[in-house]
């Protein structure tokens, strides 16, 4: 984003706002300069739309499971894992579009044949590829322009890698634990038999047509994927990023890896796993990385594995740089709820993305406890149905006043326009908003600027996403263009989303 675009800031962490500090003047008396006072950050809660893709054909009648949406040229496309009767299950890898998200078309691609037809939406067999994320790439040349990843395993013997048709997992096991009993240590063990868990890549020039990589992106060994990786081209480094699922003393966690090629990647690093302030009996699933459609932010739509309770709900973890990631508040950002009950696990995809008014991220909602008793068993009902979970666009998360509150941003460049606020209040509750100096150290009181002082800002109320804040009925900034400014606002019984000056 270039200097001369006005720059959305979301309130997704305290980050940007001025922590205050204390003073004293040449009388000896102590002051305090802008201090945050009475306001906390308050995760916004999803509303569920309807189901929008439900097992409707023979070839997804034992469930669905994950996916990844892309808002690709103004069309939205969706490859998404479906699961046919059998044992073992069967599953395949298919597409959908649609033109408002809602109302999705299973097109006829003529690519794989299903009991005998291939009048189907089947790219592929997820046998082939597992397409756990697709995205596109806008440094690739246009054969590579779309790009996937999966989790796959490779088999060893005598240390050289053979294929599944030779060795699976179940014989792979039983060598490794004969030896075991007879005495091997675990380097003779490994270099007999052994097992690594790999991510592959794939290109496209369209989606539809892919080619695999014949060596691994990245060889994490014994360390497992089981879950939805999730891989990224970020433009701002010109890096590939991934995702992946990773352990911390046994609790499923989150890591990161990636690099300038596709492929070659680096050792992964953990990012993000459970800390004191959660409970004792939860760790992450999937991580559902996607950006923020206005401000750029990296953003994570993490399951929580409630092990007890065998459910698991989506809470939000955010980070400005893709590495140090925190979470506004431990409550789900998407719940268990629906219009006619309840789920038992909701698992988000990528990408967040606009629809119409409203921002969606893609869920997958499912019936099923998450278990052993469960999850897996060939046997187990039918299950999977795509919903969206959607929010107005920047309300993700909340500074909120219940009471009457009071803070100042730092400094901001001011692009001459106006000052834009996206907020809404509770009945009786209101915003006023003053332009001043920059605070400073060593601290000092900070001045507001003349003209757009406090007492002569008009009175805010109601519910705005793209608010003008007016003085005395001026809102025109371009007295200030390119100058840094610094925003005090106070509100009462009122939530703050983002500003824009």
């Amino acid at each position: 984003m270039d200097d001369a675009t006005p720059i959305t800031q979301p309130f997704l962490d305290w980050g940007g706002i001025w922590p205050g500090q204390s003073g004293r003047d040449e009388d000896g008396h102590s002051f305090f300069e802008d201090p945050p006072t009475g306001v906390h950050l308050r995760v916004q809660q999803a509303k569920k739309s309807e189901p929008f893709l439900r097992r409707e054909r023979p070839w997804e009648e034992q469930g669905l499971s994950s996916k990844v949406v892309l808002l690709d040229g103004g069309r939205y496309r969706m490859w998404y894992v479906a699961v046919a009767p059998g044992d073992p299950l069967v599953r395949s890898i298919c597409y959908a579009e649609s033109d408002d998200g809602f109302d999705w078309h299973r097109p006829e691609l003529g690519l794989f044949e299903f009991e005998g037809d291939s009048a189907n939406n089947i790219i592929c067999s997820a046998d082939f590829f597992g397409f756990q994320s697709v995205f596109v790439d806008p440094s690739a040349p246009a054969a590579e322009r779309y790009k996937a990843i999966d989790a796959n395993v490779n088999y060893y013997r005598d240390g050289a890698l053979v294929s599944s048709a030779q060795q699976n997992r179940t014989e792979i096991s039983e060598i490794r634990k004969a030896m075991e009993l007879e005495g091997y240590t675990p380097d003779q063990i490994d270099a007999k038999a052994d097992i690594h868990h790999v991510v592959r890549g794939a290109v496209s020039p369209d989606g539809m047509s892919w080619t695999v990589l014949d060596e691994p992106l990245l060889d994490v060994g014994k360390t497992l994927l089981d879950t939805q990786n999730i891989a990224a081209y970020d433009e701002e480094s010109g890096q590939y990023v991934a995702f992946l699922r990773g352990n911390v003393e046994r609790r499923r966690s989150l890591r990161r890896t990636g690099g300038a090629e596709f492929g070659h990647w680096d050792e992964t690093r953990i990012v993000l796993t459970s800390d004191p302030q959660d409970p004792p009996h939860v760790d992450f699933y999937n991580s559902s990385y996607c950006r923020c459609p206005s401000s750029g932010r990296h953003l994570m739509f993490v399951s929580i594995f409630d092990r007890p309770a065998a459910t698991l709900d989506i809470h939000l973890a955010t980070s400005r740089d893709g590495w140090n990631w925190s979470r506004p508040e431990r409550r789900p950002i998407v719940d268990l709820q629906t219009s006619t009950g309840q789920y038992n696990a909701v698992y988000a995809s990528p990408n967040l993305v606009p629809l119409g008014d409203q921002w969606g991220i893609g869920c997958l909602g499912v019936d099923r406890l998450h278990d052993w008793a469960e999850y897996g068993n060939p046997k187990a009902e039918p299950d999977g149905e795509y919903c969206w979970a959607l929010w107005k666009p920047e309300r993700l998360v909340a500074l909120e006043a219940p009471l009457e509150g009071q803070f100042t941003t730092i400094e901001r460049i001011c692009h001459g326009d106006r000052l834009l606020i996206n907020f809404d209040t509770e009945p009786g509750g209101w915003i006023k908003v003053a332009l001043v100096e920059r605070p400073g150290t060593p601290p000092a009181p900070v001045p507001e600027l003349p003209g757009f002082e406090m007492d002569a800002c008009d009175v805010l109320d109601g519910d705005h996403l793209s608010q003008p804040v007016s003085w005395k009925g001026n809102a025109d900034l371009s007295a200030l263009e390119g100058r840094q400014v610094s925003i005090r606002i106070r509100m009462a019984k009122a939530r703050l989303y983002s500003l824009t000056i």
